[in-house]
């Protein structure tokens, strides 16, 4: 039996020492470019905190037909972050509770 898609979302939290930030946003600017360009397109959206110049958010937005579904591109991207500094990585189902 086929399952609906799942609506996923992948945020990839990066805290960067200030010296490391240029480096960061090139290596980002790099890595969007190279995953845009390529066969993994995906909604992607990166933002930097408001006022802590030094904290990013990665967001990637994929559908799904499984709960288990691919996810090495986010697992790789945290991986290679932690060069940068501290990182944290989640995964979120979208979630529609049945009005009842």
């Amino acid at each position: 039996m086929k399952r609906a898609k799942m609506r996923r979302l992948e945020i990839i939290q990066v805290r960067t020492a200030q010296k490391n930030q240029l480096l960061l946003e090139q290596y980002l600017a790099g890595w969007l470019a190279q995953v845009r360009g390529g066969t993994q397109a995906q909604n992607i959206t990166i933002y930097r905190h408001v006022s802590v110049e030094t904290d990013f958010s990665i967001h990637l937005q994929h559908d799904s037909e499984t709960e288990q579904a691919d996810l090495a591109l986010g697992e790789r991207l945290a991986l290679a972050l932690r060069e940068f500094g501290l990182v944290n990585h989640a995964v979120w189902i979208e979630h529609n509770p049945q009005m009842k």
